[in-house]
This record gives C-alpha cells, sequence and structure tokens, in this order.
C-alpha cells in the first residue's frame, strides 16, 4: 500500500473515530439535558398545582374555578389531582402504560401532613426524535468531514511521496558521489604514495628525483582542481540564493573575450552571435562558471570553431555553446552531465569528469537546466536553459 493511500486512510479513520465518538457524547448529553429540563418543568408545573389545591376537613378539594385557572395556566401540560387513596380530584385520568411518557409526582402536604398527589406527565418522544435527528446529522457531518480529510490528506500525502522521493534521490545522489568521489581521489593519491615510496626506497639521481616530484606535482594538480570541482558542486545551493537580473548577451560578450587567448592556443577560433533582450534571473557567478565548465569543454573537443549564440525560449533564455568536434555519443547523451562520467570514447580526454555535472548543479540550483545535443553539420551543441524570473 501506498504512502498516501495510507495517509489517507488513517485520516479518514482518526475522523470517523474523532467524529463518531463527539456525536457520542453529545447527544448523550444533550439527551440527559432535555430530560432533566423537561422534568424541572414539569415539576414547577405541578408544585404549582399543589400550592393551589385546598384541604377541607383531612381531604384535598379543588372547585371548579380552580380546575379552569390550573387549566389555563398549564394547557399544555397534563396533569391529574389525586386522593390519598388515588381518586382523581381534577385533571386527566393518569396513563396506564409509562412507555414514552416521562411522570412527575408532587405530594399536596399541609403542616408536614401529606394529602394527596399531584401527578403531571408529558411525552418523551420528541427527545427521541431530536436523538435521531441528530445522529443522522452528525453521520452527514462524519461523511463530509471524511471526505475533505481524505481530499486533504491525498494532497498533503502527495506532497510528502514528492519530498520523499525527492529525499531518496538526493540520498541516492549523495551516495553515489561520495563513492565516485573516493574513486577518483584514490588514484591520484596511489600515485603520489607509489612515487613517493619507490623515491625513498634508495638513493636516487637527480633526474629520478626530478622524474618523480613532477609526477608528483602533476597528481597535486589533479587532487586540487578535483577538490575546486567538488565544493563548487557542494556550494551550489547555497550560493543560489543570491540572485539578481543578468543579461545573458552580457556574459557571453565578456566570456568570449576571456576565452579567446586560450581558444587561440588551440588554434579555435570562438564566434559569437547575441540576441536583444535577454534577461534572466540567476547568480552571476554560478552561471560563469556554469559556462565557462561548458565552454572550456567545447574548445577541448573543438576541430577550429567554438560557437555562442544567445536566443529566446517563450519567457526565458537560452545559451548554445557548439563546437566543430566528433560530437556526442548515444551514450554520452545519456550520462555526461552525470559526474565523473568519462565513458565516451569520440570525447576522450583528461580530466575529471565533474565539468557538465557542475553546470547542471549550477543551473538547476539557479532553477535552469543543462540540455545536450548534437548538430546537424556535425559536432556537439550543450544548451543552457535560464529562467527570466
Amino acid at each position: 500500500m501506498t504512502l498516501r493511500r495510507r495517509f489517507a486512510l488513517t485520516v479518514a479513520a482518526t475522523i470517523a473515530v474523532t467524529v463518531a465518538l463527539f456525536a457520542t457524547l453529545s447527544i448523550v448529553v444533550l439527551d440527559q439535558t432535555l430530560r432533566s429540563a423537561s422534568i424541572a418543568r414539569m415539576r414547577t408545573a405541578a408544585s404549582a398545582i399543589a400550592t393551589a389545591v385546598d384541604v377541607h376537613g383531612g381531604r384535598p378539594s379543588v372547585d371548579a374555578g380552580d380546575l379552569r385557572q390550573i387549566s389555563a395556566m398549564h394547557g399544555e401540560t397534563p396533569f391529574a389531582i389525586l386522593t390519598r387513596g388515588g381518586e382523581v380530584l381534577g385533571g386527566s385520568p393518569v396513563p396506564i402504560s409509562t412507555s414514552g411518557v416521562t411522570l412527575v409526582n408532587v405530594p399536596v402536604v399541609r403542616n408536614g401532613r401529606t394529602y394527596g398527589n399531584v401527578v403531571v406527565w408529558q411525552s418523551s418522544a420528541w427527545i427521541g426524535d431530536f436523538d435521531r435527528a441528530a445522529a443522522i446529522l452528525s453521520a452527514i457531518a462524519g461523511v463530509l468531514l471524511m471526505a475533505v480529510g481524505v481530499a486533504v490528506a491525498t494532497r498533503v500525502a502527495k506532497s510528502f511521496e514528492e519530498v520523499h522521493a525527492a529525499l531518496e534521490a538526493a540520498y541516492a545522489r549523495e551516495r553515489q558521489f561520495v563513492a565516485d568521489a573516493s574513486h577518483e581521489l584514490r588514484t591520484p593519491l596511489a600515485v603520489v604514495r607509489a612515487e613517493t615510496e619507490l623515491a625513498l626506497r634508495r638513493p636516487r639521481s637527480d633526474e629520478e628525483y626530478r622524474r618523480a616530484l613532477e609526477s608528483i606535482s602533476h597528481e597535486c594538480g589533479r587532487l586540487e582542481a578535483l577538490v575546486d570541482e567538488l565544493l563548487a558542486a557542494a556550494r551550489a545551493e547555497l550560493d543560489a540564493y543570491e540572485r539578481e537580473r543578468l543579461d545573458a548577451n552580457s556574459i557571453v560578450r565578456e566570456l568570449s573575450d576571456r576565452l579567446k587567448p586560450a581558444a587561440a592556443l588551440r588554434g579555435v577560433e570562438i564566434e559569437l552571435a547575441t540576441n536583444g533582450d535577454a534577461y534572466f534571473y540567476g547568480n552571476p557567478a554560478m552561471v560563469e562558471r556554469a559556462l565557462l565548465a561548458v565552454a572550456h569543454n567545447a574548445i577541448g573537443f573543438a576541430r577550429r570553431v567554438v560557437r555562442f549564440g544567445v536566443a529566446r525560449e517563450g519567457a526565458d533564455v537560452r545559451i548554445d555553446v557548439a563546437d566543430d568536434g566528433t560530437g556526442f555519443s548515444a551514450e554520452a547523451l545519456a550520462h555526461a552531465t552525470e559526474r565523473f562520467w568519462r565513458g565516451d570514447p569520440a570525447r576522450n580526454r583528461s580530466g575529471t569528469g565533474l565539468g557538465l555535472a557542475i553546470a547542471r548543479s549550477l543551473l538547476e540550483a539557479n532553477g535552469g537546466r543543462i540540455a545536450l545535443a548534437n548538430s546537424g553539420q556535425g559536432g556537439a551543441v550543450v544548451s543552457l536553459h535560464l529562467k527570466e524570473s
């Protein structure tokens, strides 16, 4: 059973039990309150009638005028004035069956002596009708509350499932990240240790020491680059909160000018095609780092040219970085933005395997995304999609 269904059933059961308990308690309290109030009214009426009864010669009596006055005052309450022997002096005969009827008996007392009784009664069926109506209304309210509760619980559970899935995915990525980072760090560290141990095993010539130190220096450089890129990936989500309105055209122009010397060393030209009004919101340092990672990757694989393009895509902005190299393999299109992935034989170069992965992390932290493709003329195209707001 899914989390959503379990949560919805739990909420429904909780609401049902709560409504049932509340309704039962409320109906019982109201029933007792109504019955107590009814008995109190009848007792008051019976006491008033008993006060109006006269006693002559040790026997209660009531004349016709008193009966008319009592009937006028208590017309809606049936009553009977009885002697001690049960003779009815006035009012109505006392009901033989008391089912569904509440009776109140008040003695006629004079000087501490009882001379007769006044009996007042009333049907209690209306209280039962009230109890049934309250039970029906409670049931209807319970069903409605359950329906609303299940609907709300389903939405909340859906959000929980999405958060849970996101957390699971994040944990899975972090576990993979730690495993990959451990693997990547182990290789240069092993080389440094091996070179050091070999150099210290016996006296070496200056040339041999130089070669060992050059190897160690090279591996330390790899370690430094790897650590820098790992830190950049780790800081992506924290830095993304500092956003501002940026001009994609300006960023691309400045970046292309900075990259021209590095590209010239490889015999690569940089071409630029800008577009008007290409604004978006993002962290400038993060967007620049992501674009640099993509651009360096393109320069490394280009034969003669790297093209930067800025275009509108609906309300958002797209920055394309295209090279005229061998393009991406099908496997690379699916995995090249994963951390430490370097499995594309068509674009096999030394590096940490983190460039495109970091670019993806930086863009996603800014609400954007990265897309890989191959152009129709050959070569790779990496597109950075950025949000206008």
